[in-house]
């Protein structure tokens, strides 16, 4: 090539920047479906710590972890394995490698504990970072799907994106197939994820978009959701991205409030995309979505293999919300949560009925019959403040006080000496009304906890008189426990 003097050459290949590792049993095996499918401008490694699974799988770059016997269902074992080979890892991820995916199997020991190790060295390499993994059914134990959770969560502290296929869900679109067919889907579903975020940076279009594009979609997005459909005939654009919407790697949730979006159209030369479809198609995803996005980033790619079909390829990202996957996967787990301090309650008042009121006998002291001088009764007052203040016992003559409302439990002198206020005048007419008033109130529980706490005289605002007291020569002792 000559351009004003000057000679450049251009390879006719172009590197290949873009590998998918598959890490443990499932991991491997969606890499050895894309690689039998002949998906192209990538490269394909497999690691796993089981010897005998990489002798079978025809992928030709392979990592072994440890001492190739396994690490059961320990994710320990298996993060310890992929530690120990951390070195064999990075020259995996060498240049020209730009962007890695890793797809794993969570739940079990290697998947759960290698991928998130290969993610860490990649993102210290400065890679675009992707993990496509499946999450185990709900039928298999609560160990397994807790295993899987952590997997997952440390996936998302070094990828830049996470995507989570459920097997319930393929288990729900597919459960009327044979289990190998069933199994294949699940492959199928890892595959074209991958398939289709490489061919948008790799297969040449009109309308391109590169990695650079992807980039700026994935790059430290969080879980992302992705779906990918094709569909024919005369509303084929519509059906296309309604089934890209529905697809498993959404895990039954929308799109709705995605601040980045990555849309491919897909289709052949001989029945290439129409405008108004293209048209149709944006404004189907900007519905859903509710708000305007802030980056929406467009490519159109020509697939001779596609004949009348359409394929819409979908990306969202930039969720201001995460989808809490926990709350899907611990459906009959336990959640913990923090334990909260129990509250002050008030003291409930206990009700008891009048017959069983009246049936309580109170021990009443000796009284002495003695014979006072009439005098004329004078009424005391009542301080207004007395009605919420509670009486303490003791021995003093002068009784104390202390009012509820004041926390550092100062003593008063009350108002009212307590020696003065003897009994109520007999002759009074209104006692027994009084009296049942009071007893019906109780029961109907109208009375708080600071209502018992005051005498019932002041409660009812009754009026005291006083008594003439008796000489000190007058008293007759007596000792009352005898």
């Amino acid at each position: 090539m000559h351009s004003q003097g000057y000679r450049f050459e251009i390879p006719d290949d172009n590197p290949t920047i873009i590998k998918v590792i598959g890490v443990g049993g499932a991991g491997g095996n969606a890499v050895k479906h894309m690689f039998k499918m002949g998906v192209q401008d990538v490269n394909f490694a497999v690691c796993n710590t089981d010897r005998q699974a990489l002798t079978s799988n025809p992928v030709p770059i392979k990592l072994q972890l440890g001492d190739g016997l396994g690490a059961g269902t320990d994710a320990d074992e298996g993060e310890k394995a992929a530690r120990a080979s951390i070195e064999e890892i990075r020259h995996l991820l060498a240049p020209p490698v730009k962007m890695v995916f890793i797809t794993a199997g969570m739940g079990g020991g290697t998947g759960t504990g290698a991928a998130p190790v290969v993610a860490e060295v990649a993102r210290e390499m400065g890679l675009l970072t992707v993990a496509v993994v499946t999450a185990p059914y709900k039928y298999e134990g609560t160990d397994k799907k807790e295993q899987a959770m952590r997997g997952i969560e440390k996936l998302k502290k070094s990828c830049d994106t996470v995507l989570v296929v459920l097997n319930d869900k393929l288990a729900e679109l597919h459960g009327k197939l044979r289990w190998k067919e069933a199994y294949a889907h699940a492959d199928n579903v890892l595959a074209n994820a991958v398939k289709s975020i490489a061919e948008i940076i790799t297969t040449q279009g009109d309308i391109n978009a590169d990695f650079a594009d992807v980039k700026k979609v994935l790059d430290k997005a969080g879980q992302s959701v992705m779906g990918s459909a094709e569909a024919d005939g005369e509303d084929r654009a519509l059906l296309a991205i309604e089934a890209a919407l529905n697809s498993p790697l959404l895990n039954d949730r929308d799109i709705r409030g995605a601040k980045r979006v990555l849309l491919t159209i897909a289709s052949s030369p001989e029945h290439d995309m129409l405008l108004d479809e293209q048209t149709l198609i944006s404004e189907y995803i900007v519905n859903k979505i509710g708000t305007e996005a802030r980056m929406f980033k467009f490519g159109a790619i020509t697939d001779k293999e596609l004949g009348k079909k359409l394929r819409v390829t979908i990306i969202a990202a930039g969720f201001e919300t995460t989808n809490n996957l926990g709350e899907t996967l611990s459906s009959g787990l336990p959640i913990e949560t923090e334990e909260k301090e129990d509250e002050p309650v008030e003291d409930e008042v206990e009700t008891e009925s009048v017959d069983n009121i009246l049936d309580v006998e109170e021990e009443q002291p000796e009284l002495v019959e003695v014979e006072p001088e009439p005098i004329a009764p004078t009424p005391v007052a009542v301080s207004p403040q007395s009605e919420s203040v509670r009486w303490e016992t003791g021995y003093t003559t002068e009784q104390t006080i202390i009012r509820p409302d004041q926390s550092n439990g100062q003593r008063l002198t009350p108002e009212v000496n307590v020696d003065t206020l003897e009994l109520l005048d007999d002759e009074r007419p209104d006692d027994a009304d009084l009296i049942k008033r009071t007893i019906d109130m109780f029961v109907k529980g109208q009375y708080n906890s600071n209502d018992l706490d005051s005498p019932t005289y002041l409660r009812n605002k009754t009026q005291l008189y006083q008594t003439p007291m008796l000489p000190e020569h007058e008293f007759i002792r007596a000792r009352l426990n005898d």
